[in-house]
């Protein structure tokens, strides 16, 4: 049997190109690096300064992605918790160098943290 209004009209596929295809370890050592030079990358802030966390480099439960923190001190010179004496710590010499003020559940919190990791809050 012969079917001449068989629609025909479809797309038609295309293999992608090796050469230009990045493997899943090229893609994590390009975000490495991305976010290796972000952690770098230098801000001065002063207090009363709003701020975010830099995109990837949150390693705190708060604040949140997004929410502003108010710089209330800027430490002359970093300090480390001594209680982080684990090199297996994510915190292990951390360099606290800010004194940050966030609003969490109808209180005023100060954390001390790691000021490469953020960035000036601007709306």
């Amino acid at each position: 049997m012969r079917n001449d209004k068989i629609d025909r009209t479809f797309p038609s596929i295309r293999l992608a190109d090796e050469a230009t295809a990045q493997t899943p370890t090229d893609m994590l050592q390009s975000r490495l690096r991305e976010l290796s030079y972000r952690l770098d990358e230098v801000h001065v802030f002063d207090k009363g300064q709003f701020l975010k966390w830099k995109p990837g480099l949150k390693n705190r439960k708060f604040p949140d992605y997004g929410e502003p923190v108010i710089v209330n001190a800027v430490l002359p010179s970093a300090i480390f918790d001594p209680s982080e004496n684990q090199a297996s710590s994510p915190y292990f010499q951390e360099p606290l160098s800010i004194v940050i003020g966030t609003f969490r559940d109808d209180d005023f919190l100060e954390f001390r943290v790691d000021g490469r990791r953020f960035e000036p809050f601007e709306n």
